[in-house]
């Protein structure tokens, strides 16, 4: 006998990636203004590193994203939840442009199934979850305002994006169990992608080491992929499971919430 206990998501991404941008876009100049030296657009600080001399110079960091499903894909899947890497490359003499990596990941599905640990009872259960996520890359071009409180900038990628789901067997049975014990790809896709997007970098730190709050939001498009969500799997009964992927064009807005230093 098996139990399974889905956990279900609203629809309701776009509305909070939007508020979020919002309100953080508005919050966030006013309170950085003052530490701007010679106050808006009056020339890079001398601190900043884009204002120094020849040569290239590295900003990192990461980011907290909120994922929107757009069309097709927005009728099968909810908002996603996930992180990335970002990493921007800029040049001394062109302090606008810089060359930028993206590398993140979203969760946009789970389920939890609960197992017999012993087949003649049901009252010791084991819990198999499934994690429905993607995996992307992006590397292509951001201009940015390189001065001022404010800063906007834009950007556009090609990358590819890895959709895959996952099982785990958690929460052990036996006290010394670890809380993942072993993992199994259920089924997964590649496509290439492309998008653009935009946003505001906000100077929170203006030295040698420029610390900058980045809030954006990029639309990634992947073309007809196959995937699958909660309740995609199947179990037969007998120790056997079916799969009925779904197959769409995948579409989704990125709204991010990050902060990127000079190294």
């Amino acid at each position: 006998m098996m139990r399974t206990r889905i956990r279900r998501r609203s629809r309701r991404g776009l509305g909070i990636g939007f508020s979020l941008l919002v309100t953080l876009g508005a919050l966030g100049p006013a309170n950085m203004m003052g530490q701007v030296p010679g106050g808006p657009f009056r020339g890079q600080p001398g601190g900043d590193p884009a204002s120094r001399g020849s040569g290239t110079q590295w900003d990192l960091g990461g980011t907290f994203s909120v994922m929107a499903p757009q069309g097709q894909f927005g009728s099968f899947v909810g908002e996603g939840f996930g992180a990335a890497f970002t990493a921007l490359l800029g040049f001394a003499d062109s302090p606008a442009f810089r060359i930028r990596l993206d590398a993140g990941y979203v969760n946009y599905g789970a389920e939890t199934l609960g197992v017999p640990v012993f087949a003649a009872t049901d009252r010791i259960l084991t819990d198999i979850v499934t994690r429905n996520n993607v995996g992307y890359l992006g590397l292509g071009p951001e201009i940015r305002l390189p001065y001022g409180p404010v800063q906007p900038f834009v950007n556009g990628f090609a990358g590819l994006g890895y959709f895959f789901t996952v099982s785990s067997v958690e929460h052990g049975w036996q006290p010394h169990e670890s809380y993942d014990y072993g993992t199994t790809v259920n089924f997964d896709d590649v496509r290439p992608a492309y998008g653009f997007g935009g946003g505001l970098a906000i100077p929170i730190k203006r030295s040698a080491k420029l610390v900058m709050l980045r809030l954006e939001a990029q639309y990634r498009r992947h073309g007809r992929t196959e995937y699958l969500v909660p309740g995609s799997i199947v179990e037969d009964g007998f120790g056997g499971s079916s799969f009925s992927p779904i197959a769409s064009d995948v579409d989704f807005v990125l709204f991010q919430v990050g902060v990127t230093f000079g190294v």
